[in-house]
Parts: C-alpha cells; sequence; structure tokens
C-alpha cells in the first residue's frame, strides 16, 4: 500500500482502557502452529462459490469491512479493527480472495515472509520469527455476508501457494485450540497442528511474553484433527 492508501485506525480512549481492564493483572491464552509442507501434495478444498486470489488493491476495503459503517456487532467490530491496524502497519503481503460469481473479494488474508520480521515484531502480535524458508498466513477474516460459503480453507490453500514465490518451504498459521470449524477448515487446507503458542500478559497488558513450542513427535496433539 502507498501512503496515500493507509488506512488510519483511531482508538478511543475509552478503547484503551477497556482492553487494558480485559487483560487485568495477569491473563493467559494459548492456541495452536499449523504448518503446511509445501512440497507435500494437497487435495485442493472448494468452496461454495468459484473463487480466485488476487493481493489486496485500494477499494477492497470498502467490500470487506463496510458493514462496519452501518453496524455490527462488538465481537465482529473487534476483528475488523484488527484487521485495519495490521492494514495501517503496511505489512507485506495481504491478499484477497474474489467472488467470481460478480468479482466481489469476499476473504481476507496475510501472507507475511521473512523479510518482513522487523515489522511482524514491532507490535505484540503474538507472531514468531520466520525463518528463511517460512512464511505466515494470518488475520483471515470473512466478511458477514459471506459465512457459510466455506470460502476459508480454498482461500487459504490459494494464498498459501502463493509462499513458492517468496521461496518458501513451509506456510504457518495460529488458531485458538477451541476453534474446531477454523482449525478443520486449516487442515482442509492441507495444515497439520505443529506447535503450541502460549501468550502472558502482566501489568493490565503492559508487559507480554510469548512462547512457542513444537511438539514432539507421538504427542496425541498432533494427530488431533486426523480421522
Amino acid at each position: 500500500m502507498s501512503e496515500a492508501d493507509t488506512v488510519v485506525v483511531e482508538r478511543t480512549l475509552g478503547d484503551r482502557i477497556a482492553w487494558r481492564l480485559r487483560k487485568g493483572p495477569y491473563s493467559y491464552s494459548w492456541r495452536f502452529g499449523l504448518r503446511r509442507t509445501l512440497s507435500e501434495p494437497v487435495e485442493p478444498p472448494k468452496a461454495k462459490i468459484p473463487l480466485h486470489v488476487r493481493p489486496f488493491a485500494p477499494g477492497d476495503e470498502a467490500a470487506l469491512f463496510g458493514h462496519r459503517l452501518t453496524g455490527t456487532d462488538p465481537a465482529d467490530a473487534i476483528e475488523v479493527r484488527y484487521r485495519m491496524e495490521h492494514l495501517e502497519a503496511d505489512i507485506p503481503t495481504p491478499y484477497v480472495a474474489i467472488d467470481e460469481t460478480n468479482g466481489t473479494p469476499c476473504y481476507m488474508q496475510w501472507l507475511m515472509g521473512a523479510d518482513q520480521n522487523d515489522k511482524i515484531q514491532a507490535k505484540p502480535w503474538g507472531f514468531p520469527v520466520l525463518a528463511r524458508n517460512e512464511a505466515i498466513l494470518e488475520n483471515a477474516y470473512t466478511p458477514p455476508a459471506y459465512r457459510g460459503q466455506r470460502i476459508m480453507a480454498e482461500a487459504m490453500f490459494l494464498i498459501a501457494e502463493q509462499a513458492r514465490n517468496i521461496n518458501c518451504d513451509y506456510a504457518m498459521t495460529f488458531v485458538a485450540g477451541d476453534n474446531m470449524a477454523s482449525l478443520k477448515g486449516c487442515k482442509r487446507a492441507g495444515f497439520d497442528i505443529y506447535m503450541v503458542h502460549e501468550r502472558r500478559d502482566y501489568a493490565f497488558g503492559s508487559f507480554t511474553r510469548n512462547s512457542f513450542t513444537v511438539l514432539p513427535k507421538g504427542d496425541p496433539r498432533l494427530s488431533l484433527l486426523n480421522g
């Protein structure tokens, strides 16, 4: 994105205070890290509508996030704001999936490589430092009008394929451990559970500690999505 296209996101003082209060004096969360080995064949999943993917372009924001201007539920508002903050950080490359029946952007997700490590680590988003042959897919978002169309799995598969163009052998993503629908969607896209990310926030979010643990061979969590 050029400077002219940068999305400006402002949090009110009330937003900041509410975020701090939600963190409390100490909070703990964890999620699975999943990985796809790009050299291994994967049967492409299919959405209920025909799709293709391309990099984010000016004008896509309205299709993806325009509903926020007419009201949205609080949980969705947080999700939208988080993606818009990532746009403001200007981290390449956000991709969108396009509904081929009408040309409308219907899904968004970043594909980030090791060249972006400095920007990725500049904020406490909780992403690992990437090796030269690794990419990460993060911040997936489907607008409410397109939910239930099984878009995520196919879009993730297609975006992960783009990691070959930046000389990556692996693509990773992270999903909350209790979000079985998203975990299964990642599995259909060729991703398998690989590691656990633990996050600890202290002093109302003033300090954050992230740890990333690769699960050892034989750990039962590795086969959670099999069968």
